[in-house]
């Protein structure tokens, strides 16, 4: 008996060595810090680093909460892939970086409210999982006047093993009068090119849509749609997005690839935990050489949902509704 329990504790005392070893590995590898943005009187932003892998995000919770750098490692330098990645919100022109869009998705100013209020911090933390921020918006009176509904939005941001998942829940009060509507989306946009030397139309772009929905003389989505494909690898100079693409028609997990021909590439997919009825556009292309970013904007959801009623999440009150978006960067001579 006596024997036994010996061995058990051996072993009890082997698997708490392992797991305490584990921790120590993760918080040698990861980190969190506090910056500022840009040097004296600029925001501060929370930093997520991997120092093995060589990638590092950078999120501002006074500004949206959204994500305002991510560099990648790349023949033993730092890449910035944020478009305008330095640059702090303002009214005026194109933002660039990755705001945040719900309750609605387009590029309206009034588009994405939440994104421009400020986010609270609710914890950090480092360990087996990489480095984590989760970050929360509750409903207020200034949101209240144009959103009339209660809600909790919360924004799990994890950096792991060089990849970077952003997880957004809504959460709906139960006291609402009935089920909350909205479409959610994040405006990311990244440079061209990553790397100097590659000329921006020869970046090449890949998505797994299958249509394209129409616009009217006026603008406005129709929801009629018409076959578009990016199958294939498709250099920037080959088609026009310069006044925008909605991407639909995807089967499977929605995703869109941007490489540099010189070694680095990076995938986004997005998947909700809701189903809509098609169409949907999953990605708003937006763009091209000679603005000098592309803008695959990951949506769930249509321009102009709140009023024409398409493509619209709508949740019960006391419900929960999750998005999760990832960006997995692939780059050669990484180290």
């Amino acid at each position: 008996m006596m024997m036994r329990l010996v061995m058990a504790l051996a072993r009890a005392c082997g698997t708490i060595s392992k797991k305490m070893d584990a921790a120590a590995a993760a918080r040698d590898r990861y980190s969190i810090s506090d910056e500022l943005a840009e040097g004296a009187g600029s925001p501060t932003v929370v930093v997520l680093r991997d120092y093995q892998s060589g990638t590092s995000a950078a999120i501002a919770p006074s500004e949206g909460g959204q994500l305002t750098s991510f560099h990648v490692r790349f023949r033993r330098f730092p890449v910035e892939l944020i478009y305008r990645h330095k640059e702090s919100n303002s009214e005026s022109g194109f933002r660039g970086r990755a705001g945040f869009l719900w309750p609605a998705v387009g590029v309206q100013s009034s588009d994405g409210s939440a994104g421009k209020l400020p986010w609270t911090e609710l914890r950090r933390s480092v360990g087996t999982d990489g480095a984590v921020l989760i970050l929360e918006l509750q409903d207020s009176e200034q949101s209240r006047a144009d959103y009339p509904f209660g809600f909790v939005l919360r924004a799990v941001y994890e950096l792991f093993e060089g990849r970077l998942s952003i997880t957004y829940t809504v959460s709906a009060a139960l006291n609402n009068a009935g089920p909350m509507q909205f479409s959610i989306g994040n405006r990311i946009a990244f440079r061209l090119p990553f790397v100097t030397g590659t000329k921006p139309e020869a970046m090449r772009f890949q998505s797994n849509c299958t249509t394209q929905i129409l616009r009217s003389s006026e603008g406005i989505l129709t929801g009629e749609q018409t076959e578009r494909s990016f199958t294939d690898l498709t250099s920037l100079g080959e088609f026009d997005a310069t006044s925008q693409l909605p991407l639909a028609g995807y089967q499977g997990t929605p995703y869109a690839l941007l490489v540099d021909p010189q070694g680095i590439c990076i995938r986004i997919t997005h998947q909700a935990s809701a189903m809509l009825p098609e169409p949907v556009v999953r990605f708003n292309l937006s763009g091209g050489p000679g603005q000098g970013f592309l803008c695959p904007a990951p949506f769930f959801g249509m321009e102009n949902s709140l009023n024409s009623g398409k493509a619209l999440v709508r949740l019960d009150p006391g419900a929960d509704f999750h998005w999760r978006l990832e960006l997995l960067p692939d780059v050669a001579d990484a180290k």
